[in-house]
């Protein structure tokens, strides 16, 4: 098959989507028949993602459109890092600049690059322009040829000769070039620090088609990763472009699977409520014991009380050692069993080191969510609660993060990412010194809201945290997940 790419010259690292789609205007032929055409395997019904080379022929490309194999490679954006998204549709940014000129650079397929590195420009998101490739080309007849072009007039081809696709200048074309090697460098280097979270921060493509469960997990793991890459391989080539904000100190830990755990381990109320002890005494003696007085204040006042805290002045391990005892027991009392915490709603642990390391991580996400919680609330002047997610069981939130879940076998380790306790106790105690009193931890302004504005508390919450003395009402608050 033989692909006419017209007299436009081929622009550093520019992406598949623009290659094809120029390829498509220019042969009149809808971008979907060509994908298949392109495709690696030998009859395609399903369209073929388009910007990996795994679905697409690299060298047939190559051949039937006239580049360079090089050149082509470059296109391809699992080339340049590790893709681990397998959807089907990918969202298009672009540059209002570049796309002017018909470029659309592999970068910009990076959910890491917020900026097109030659402009310092947004990138702009355009659902026409991600649907192109199975919506396809609008064509119409000319007067002396014909033009195509997209739904949202981002892409316009003319075969007359069309300024949008010939207008890049030699020296635009070098500043292509040069940047682009410098982000490809700067990648290679970092992939080869081989680093889990500096691989997995580089290696996610933009927003796919919809939001996912796991998209704060996604930026979250994305921005400790540049976080880390940042110091070790010196400045992205262009500052602008990536979009990091400071992250907490950070700990990685393991609970290795032991099959004859497994096999052994008997997962009844007795051996479950036995664990609890332990990791409940454990907990209270290494974080909660400093801040006795403040605990027992908690635990004296009505479950109707707690919902009248104060953001300024509550003990933030307190509360979580507090929550975490109340989720763990839901529905203990009804008979049920103390409640197992699970790295997603489809997978349980397997050793009784799994369930008492997910309990640790879930006191951690809790503690965590308190924080910042009180944190932001203390500047946007609002008021935040903490309850369970959910009634079937309890997940990690997204203060925790599973990086290598127990998988349905139950033979996998189970590795997670929290932030440091040092850290978040050094906060909770910074905290605690500027209040005078165990009972300034309560507001209140809120505690008479509470008592006597019928107000009724959801039996899902545990805990309500308010700022000063106003009366918040109308929009909705945030949460801490409990579970």
């Amino acid at each position: 098959m033989k692909i006419s790419y017209g007299r436009f010259n081929y622009i550093p690292f520019e992406s598949s989507w623009a290659v094809l789609l120029k390829a498509s205007a220019l042969n009149l032929m809808p971008a979907k028949m060509l994908i298949q055409k392109l495709s690696r395997a030998p009859q395609c019904y399903n369209s073929a993602r388009y910007w990996k080379a795994c679905d697409i022929d690299e060298s047939k490309m190559a051949e039937a459109l006239s580049l360079p194999y090089p050149a082509i490679k470059r296109a391809f954006v699992d080339n340049l890092v590790e893709c681990t998204s397998c959807t089907s549709q990918l969202i298009i940014r672009h540059c209002s600049t570049c796309i002017a000129a018909g470029y659309h650079s592999v970068f910009f397929l990076l959910q890491m690059i917020k900026r097109c590195p030659w402009h310092g420009e947004p990138l702009e998101v355009c659902k026409h322009c991600s649907s192109v490739m199975v919506r396809g080309l609008l064509f119409a007849r000319g007067q002396n040829g014909f033009c195509a072009k997209t739904h949202c007039d981002h892409f316009l081809f003319d075969s007359t000769g069309s300024m949008r696709l010939s207008g890049v200048t030699a020296e635009q074309w070098k500043k292509y070039e040069e940047l682009g090697l410098r982000i490809e460098k700067w990648l290679k280097a970092a992939d080869a620090m081989k680093n889990p979270l500096v691989n997995y921060a580089i290696s996610l493509l933009s927003a796919t088609g919809g939001t996912s469960e796991s998209s704060d997990n996604d930026e979250k793991l994305i921005n400790i990763g540049l976080t880390l890459a940042v110091p070790e391989l010196g400045e992205f080539p262009a500052p602008v472009a990536i979009s990091t904000w400071a992250v907490p100190p950070f700990e990685i830990v393991l609970a290795a699977y032991n099959p004859h755990e497994a096999v052994e381990f008997e997962f009844g109320a007795k051996e479950i409520l036995t664990l609890y002890r332990c990791v409940r005494r454990y907990l209270y003696n290494a974080y909660v014991k400093p801040h006795g007085a403040c605990f027992k204040y908690l635990i004296s006042l009505s479950r109707r009380c707690r919902h009248g805290l104060d953001c300024q002045h509550t003990c933030a391990v307190s509360a979580a050692f507090l929550v975490w005892c109340e989720a763990l027991h839901y529905r203990f009392r009804e008979g049920g069993a103390i409640n197992l915490v699970m790295p997603s709603w489809h997978v349980r642990p397997a050793t009784p080191r799994q369930i008492m390391f997910l309990w640790i991580m879930h006191f951690y996400a809790i503690w965590t969510g308190i924080v910042e919680k009180c944190t932001s609330s203390n500047q946007a002047l609002d008021r935040f609660s903490v309850a369970l997610s959910g009634n079937a069981c309890l997940v990690l939130g997204v203060e925790v993060i599973s990086i290598f879940g127990v998988d349905h076998q139950l033979t996998s380790d189970l590795a997670c990412l929290h932030v440091c306790p040092a850290w978040l106790s050094r906060q909770t105690n910074k905290r605690c010194w500027t209040r005078l009193g165990v009972s300034d931890q309560s507001n209140f302004r809120a505690y008479e809201t509470v008592q006597y504005w019928t107000y009724v508390p959801d039996p899902a919450t545990f805990l309500r945290f308010w700022y000063g003395n106003f009366v918040k009402s109308a929009r909705s608050s945030p949460f801490v997940a409990a579970g």
